[in-house]
């Protein structure tokens, strides 16, 4: 299989909107993947104070929502600018990592500070690698389509 193929697509966030205040949440299952990328997508913010969305990415051994902790600061961001559009990757080796990573994005307080966002998954050098384009869709909600390779 060719290289850019040998990963599994993972749909964490839909594009949705997010009033103030409001925090959405998505796990990642990590179990025989050796490597992540996680690529969230940010609409521009409806004001210009710049002041965007804290996004933490967490660790776990479970799924339980209280012992997933923080485990690199580097994926931690307290308010990301979002003046204008932008995408964030966060990419990382799993191979030391607990198994979960959840995702956590949360908006702030003050009025008019929606932030419109959606973030995918992809899970690479795998225990056992996708033996179809079937396969590459690690999730019901994820359509992988391949041509020309």
């Amino acid at each position: 299989m060719i290289h850019a193929q040998a990963k599994t697509l993972h749909l964490l966030l839909a594009s949705a909107s997010q009033t103030n205040s409001a925090t959405r949440t998505a796990n990642l299952d990590c179990a025989g993947a050796s490597y992540a990328e996680i690529v969230m997508n940010h609409a521009s913010a409806l004001n210009t104070n710049a002041v965007g969305p804290t996004i933490s990415l967490l660790e776990s051994d479970d799924t339980v929502a209280t012992n997933f902790a923080t485990f690199n600061t580097d994926f931690e961001v307290t308010s990301l600018d979002i003046t204008n559009a932008k995408a964030r990757s966060y990419q990382l080796d799993l191979r030391k990592r607990k198994r979960y990573l959840r995702l956590s994005v949360t908006t702030k307080t003050a009025t008019n500070d929606n932030v419109t966002l959606g973030a995918v998954a992809y899970l690479s050098r795998k225990s056992q690698e996708p033996a179809s384009e079937a396969g590459m869709a690690g999730d019901t909600n994820c359509v992988v389509t391949v041509a020309g390779l």
